[in-house]
């Protein structure tokens, strides 16, 4: 990774990763609101627009945003740029990208 481009690229990573947290914290949140799966899923969907509104869309969409958060966190602390915090951050989406390649299961 340049080091003229490495703060640019570990800011999209972050934000990749907080695009990720946030579809979780999402989806907790209507668990708890709703008791039916069904009804779960299409309050869910109902925050997309059309095109997107399609739960199998959404978690590959999921899987390569936490997918290219971890590659990037990745070469970061290879390179040690924030190394501490780049392991971290890599091993939070690490763990929701496995969260969301389950979920299709």
């Amino acid at each position: 990774m340049k080091s003229k481009y490495r703060s640019f690229i570990y800011i999209i990573g972050i934000m990749m990763l907080t695009v990720s947290v946030l579809n979780k914290i999402y989806w907790i949140y209507l668990c708890t609101k709703y008791t039916e799966f069904e009804e779960t899923k299409n309050a869910y969907l109902d925050l997309f627009s059309k095109f997107m509104a399609n739960a199998f869309f959404l978690t590959i969409m999921d899987i390569v945003v936490s997918g290219i958060a971890v590659i990037i966190f990745l070469e970061s602390k290879t390179t040690g740029y924030l190394k501490n915090v780049s392991k971290w951050l890599m091993i939070l989406s690490s763990i929701l990208c496995g969260w969301s390649i389950f979920s299709l299961m």
